[in-house]
């Protein structure tokens, strides 16, 4: 497991890109995907968090971010990051998962998870390789009726990261 700790450069980075990622919705009437139906305050804290999951990957593995657009039309076809890397970010719980949906990128998914509520530090979990839908058994929709199934990918079943692989580009 890889530990990541952000300084207050890259929490105003990850800000700023939540940001941008949230007034380009409001502009496009577009809010989140899969049913999601939180209120605005859990709207923004999600969008942060995923935002600083990625800015920890990239400060860890030294790579260029470009906050998930593809175009200046600010639509999310391309990965989180080159290589078909996705991102994805979770608060510590007592019980963490992964979770992907059918029909998603196919890529390298990672779960980066926030160890606690004060400070800026990450744990770079594991990653999974989704190139094929997985068998039926492992789709839930985890009590919600109004969102769609989704894959439970459990902790044991990632790949685990060391720090030898980061992948410094100078």
């Amino acid at each position: 497991m890889i530990k990541v700790n952000l300084d207050p450069n890259d929490v105003e980075l990850a800000y700023t890109i939540a940001q941008k990622r949230f007034i380009g919705n409001l502009r496009m009437n577009k809010g989140f995907s899969y049913g999601y139906d939180k209120n605005l305050k859990n709207q923004l804290y999600d969008g942060f968090l995923g935002a600083l999951g990625e800015v920890s990957w990239a400060k860890w593995t030294n790579s260029y971010h470009n906050a998930s657009y593809t175009d200046n039309l600010q639509r999310y076809e391309d990965s989180d990051f080159q290589d078909n890397i996705e991102i994805r970010t979770q608060n510590k719980k007592a019980y963490n998962f992964l979770l992907i949906r059918p029909g998603e990128k196919k890529g390298k998914y990672i779960l980066i998870i926030k160890n606690d509520d004060k400070d800026f530090n990450f744990n770079i979990v594991g990653s999974f390789i989704y190139n094929d839908d997985l068998p039926p058994e492992k789709l839930s929709n985890f009590g919600y009726d109004h969102r769609p199934a989704a894959y439970k990918i459990e902790l044991n079943e990632l790949t685990p990261m060391e720090d030898n692989e980061r992948q410094d580009k100078f």
